[in-house]
């Protein structure tokens, strides 16, 4: 901070000394702003605006409050330049997967909420009677390896102690029955 006060006074006596000199006119304000730009680019002043902004006040007098933000996204986001923007943006697969991540749990919540509504239940059935849809489903499921998957899971179901006895459980009603119609 020490720094910023005299880059400061320098453009404070600097604009001072434009302005005096009895003869000499006064510089125009576009004049002065020219002045203060090109100080400002210069090295000190790049360094003097790096030490105001590390200081916390300094940062928190320049915040903006989120309404502000939010309005000047939506301003900037909406408009024709802004979307060929998002195109450009999203055609990069870092910048993508790093939104993607961000808004996952997000993406996620409002699924859910959908997955309630009756109108997106209805345009999702719609979409899965599909006919170019189920041919695409019938033709998985003539695939070999969703034919082994179907296999394992069924063989796998089969060793599990519940669905014995629930077979056995069968098996004897249907026995009883038989026995009970011959009777």
């Amino acid at each position: 901070m020490a720094r910023v006060g005299p880059l400061i006074m320098s453009v404070v006596v600097l604009i001072g000394l434009a302005g005096c000199g009895g003869q000499q006119k006064q510089p125009s304000y576009q004049e002065n702003k020219k002045m203060v730009l090109d100080i400002l680019k210069t090295d000190d002043g790049k360094k003097a605006v790096r030490e105001l902004l590390k200081d916390k006040e300094m940062r928190g007098a320049i915040m903006l409050d989120d309404k502000a933000v939010s309005k000047t996204l939506i301003q900037t986001l909406t408009t024709e330049q802004g979307k060929k923007l998002w195109q450009e943006l999203l055609k990069d697969p870092d910048f993508s997967e790093q939104l993607a991540k961000t808004m996952e749990s997000e993406n996620e919540k409002l699924l859910k909420q959908m997955m309630k509504d009756p109108g997106y239940q209805g345009m999702m059935m719609d979409i899965l009677k599909a006919p170019e849809l189920q041919q695409q489903y019938l033709s998985l499921l003539k695939t070999k390896p969703f034919r082994q998957q179907i296999d394992k899971s069924i063989a796998e179901l089969m060793a599990t102690p519940l669905f014995k006895k629930e077979l056995a459980d069968v098996i004897v009603d249907t026995l009883k029955k038989e026995q009970e119609k011959q009777k």
